[in-house]
């Protein structure tokens, strides 16, 4: 059974390639293409290094900025 984490890791860089040849055309700057950027890095130190502190500061900080939006989803 393949790994879960190396084949989402394989779709996300399929996507972020697609979306880079896309983005080349135009002589703007494209802040979404940024953002996904930024999100995977993000999710690769996340998996990459799950007990550092620095790593589990960020999730805590993460719960509790979404916990009042996962309320009223629960809701």
């Amino acid at each position: 059974m393949p790994n879960l984490v190396s084949t989402l890791n394989q779709l996300m860089e399929a996507e972020q390639n697609n979306e880079l040849i896309e983005n080349q055309s135009t002589t703007s700057l494209n802040y979404q293409f940024m953002y996904k950027q930024l999100e995977s890095a993000i999710e690769e130190i996340l998996v990459k290094y799950p007990n550092d502190p620095v790593v589990k500061e960020l999730k805590q900080n993460l719960l509790r900025n979404l916990r009042p939006i996962l309320e009223q989803l629960n809701q």
